[in-house]
């Protein structure tokens, strides 16, 4: 047994590079949300005792200037729950360029759980509804029908996970499973909200996250109605969000990544273990404020 922990906790320094940092981040004092770099548009720094923020982390990026505008301990290393699904899905599509229109037959061995089931033993599917059910309803199952797809273990996929994150210079971002149940995968807010500018930059991820709605269909004729975990689909105000993705699990807490655009202009933000399934929309929604704000 000491040998297997051992292992894990050699396994955790060499690929996130810093295992007592990790484990000293469980404990946050509230420091101020700064303004990382200059940018056109924000030029003070932003208290968070003005904001109110529950989350451990939290930041904002600019996307036209690719500056962080806003953050509070954006370089401490969390879990990210379900955000994990991002890179699952960037690897199914940019390394594996897996076939949306084949389709699969869902078996035992795929289930996973965590959240509502949407698919069950013997349903056939097509990858792209697999997909969708990853995204917008964060279904676990449907992550490892889609792994199954490609012909992969979970095992050799987490390890192209992993290699993604390597190539894309994520250096605290690691993965010990694909759909983010695992405690251990964690990263930063930084490194999640550039996660997520890469995983919108693919035209398929950014149009199934922008849907608060959908229906499956399986081969057999069996539909089902599945709702996005991203409440803020349906936030009507001065901006609009055009994507994103959830997370939660006991010790990542509650997570968000969010893209929204205010005046023509596109923005990131980042929230990591925010105290309530609420106030993870509520956090974005004051960092979002605080944007409007300023301009």
């Amino acid at each position: 047994m000491w040998t297997s922990i051992l292992i894990h906790i050699l396994s955790f320094c060499f690929f996130s590079g810093s295992l007592m940092s990790y484990l000293t981040d469980l404990n946050f004092s509230y420091g101020d949300i700064i303004k990382l770099e200059d940018s056109k548009y924000f030029k003070e720094i932003i208290k968070v005792e003005d904001l109110n923020i529950s989350a451990s982390s939290a930041v904002v990026m600019d996307l036209q200037s690719e500056s962080f505008v806003l953050e509070k301990n954006s370089d401490q290393i969390w879990p990210i729950a379900s955000i994990s699904k991002l890179m699952s899905v960037l690897v199914l599509l940019e390394d594996l360029h897996i076939n949306l229109d084949d389709t699969y037959v869902i078996k035992t061995s795929d289930h996973r759980n965590g959240g509502r089931d949407n698919l069950f033993k013997g349903d056939e599917v097509k990858n792209y509804d697999l997909l969708a059910l990853a995204l917008i309803p964060s279904d676990n199952t449907a992550v490892i029908a889609l792994i199954s797809s490609a012909g992969l273990s979970e095992d050799d996929f987490v390890v192209l996970m992993n290699n993604k994150a390597k190539e894309l210079g994520l250096k605290n971002t690691v993965f010990y499973d694909a759909t983010g149940l695992n405690s251990d995968n964690v990263s930063t807010a930084k490194e999640v909200a550039y996660l997520l500018k890469k995983a919108l930059s693919n035209k398929t991820i950014a149009e199934l996250t922008k849907n608060y709605t959908y229906k499956v269909t399986t081969i057999q004729g069996r539909e089902k109605n599945v709702k996005s975990t991203n409440e803020l689909l349906n936030y009507n105000d001065k901006v609009e969000v055009i994507g994103g993705k959830t997370g939660f699990n006991d010790l990542a807490g509650y997570c968000l990544g969010t893209q929204f655009i205010f005046n023509n202009q596109k923005y990131i933000s980042v929230v990591l273990n925010a105290s309530s399934l609420n106030n993870r929309f509520n956090d974005t929604v004051k960092l979002v404020n605080k944007i409007i704000s300023l301009n």
